[in-house]
């Protein structure tokens, strides 16, 4: 195992683009246009299509996107390095529900309940209330998402039913790849979901998933002792499999992979194995641009909108009908047998730790893998973080 240094050490450089008109739409000029700037992650790709339609019903509005890291906590860190620093330039926030209560809570983003109107009821799971504070809706319910395992239809016939399947792939000979199988290695909160997912399908310890995913990832690490994209690997078909967000898959299925159309997918084995996590539109309290933002809210409000994201990005639906179209099911054949999972399935936010809490799991990880700290020492402190995290 090489020795790891530091966990997601890529810095966070990315230029906001000021100067965006705040004017009114009701005092804006034929010859005028504001432009609304939406960030994202970079996993999901411009949903340009729906920015179309929304542009020739608004021709005083056009929308652009900027494009945020894929790691969850590098993405976090620069939305609060943005917001905290009352930047203006964006005016949409695509934001993890996970981080409503803080972000509310700071300032950093607007209440819309009084602005968009949302049906609740048409939602598979409670997604308003994955983003609500203090009884204020804080982000307009756009997607959801879990993690899956993609393998190579090429090496693998249908989608490992247990983990030992998984690991017994991963210690496979024969496949002649660098890497079997290619999971999140640099980010101390999405490393934490998955030794957890893990921790969960198997019914095993804390300890015990560590060991294992310390076999998963021991050749995930470059010769400079850096994490490797893991993504790029398995989308230019150097592994087998891969562990990842259900909106990877329009990623590595586009042109540009290697792998396209050799791709399928399947939902990580374990009854309670994954998480689910909601995705939504937030706008930025210093907006010079918030009538514009509302105005594109209050566009993907409808079912429509909602049901060509899905087809466009690969995001799962929050509306349950759409679960039951043909269409989105064609573009996203893994929707179709996962609609009754999703009601049972536990929040990603139970599990989500942060600030000081966050640092000490980061440092007992790396001593782990370092071969600094044994696996039930470090599987100890984890399970004692996150009993503090549920407990709170």
């Amino acid at each position: 195992m090489k020795r790891i240094r530091q966990l997601g050490a890529a810095a966070l450089i990315i230029a906001f683009c000021a100067g965006c008109s705040g004017v009114p739409p009701k005092e804006i000029s034929a010859r005028e246009v504001s432009i609304i700037k939406i960030i994202k992650p970079n996993y999901i790709p411009d949903f340009s299509g729906i920015v179309n339609e929304f542009s020739e019903i608004n021709s005083d509005l056009q929308v652009r996107f900027v494009d945020a890291p894929l790691s969850t906590g590098e993405r976090h860190q620069l939305y609060v390095s943005a917001l905290s620093g009352k930047d203006e330039s964006i005016d949409l926030y695509w934001i993890n529900d996970e981080w409503t209560e803080e972000f509310a809570k700071e300032g950093y983003i607007l209440p819309i309940d009084n602005e968009i109107p949302t049906d609740s009821g048409s939602y598979i799971i409670d997604a308003k209330e994955m983003f609500s504070y203090k009884n204020g809706l804080y982000a307009l319910p756009i997607g959801l998402d879990m993690d899956f395992v993609f393998f190579r239809k090429d090496m693998i016939k249908q989608s490992p039913e247990n983990w030992d399947e998984i690991i017994a792939q991963c210690r496979r000979s024969d496949l002649q790849l660098p890497l079997a199988l290619c999971v999140e290695n640099s980010d101390a909160q999405d490393m934490l979901c998955n030794i957890a997912e893990i921790k969960n399908s198997k019914g095993c310890s804390y300890s015990e998933a560590l060991n294992i995913y310390k076999e998963i990832i021991s050749d995930n690490i470059d010769a400079d002792n850096m994490p490797i994209d893991y993504v790029s690997v398995f989308k230019t078909g150097n592994a087998s499999m891969l562990i990842g967000n259900a909106a990877f898959w329009r990623k590595l299925n586009h042109n540009t992979s290697a792998v396209r159309g050799n791709v399928d997918m399947g939902r990580l084995p374990g009854e309670e194995s994954s998480y689910i996590r909601g995705y939504g539109l937030a706008v930025n309290t210093n907006s010079k641009n918030k009538d514009a933002a509302l105005r594109f809210l209050d566009f993907m409000n409808s079912k429509k909108s909602q049901e060509n994201l899905s087809r466009e990005c690969s995001v799962m639906p929050v509306i349950e009908s759409l679960y039951d179209d043909d269409m989105i099911i064609d573009a996203n054949p893994y929707i179709k047998n996962i609609k009754d999972i999703i009601k049972n399935m536990p929040a990603y936010k139970n599990l989500k730790i942060s600030g000081e809490e966050l640092k000490q799991a980061e440092e007992a990880i790396i001593k782990y893998f370092n071969n600094e700290e044994t696996a039930e020492n470090t599987g100890r402190t984890l399970e004692i973080l996150l009993t503090k995290r549920k407990e709170n």
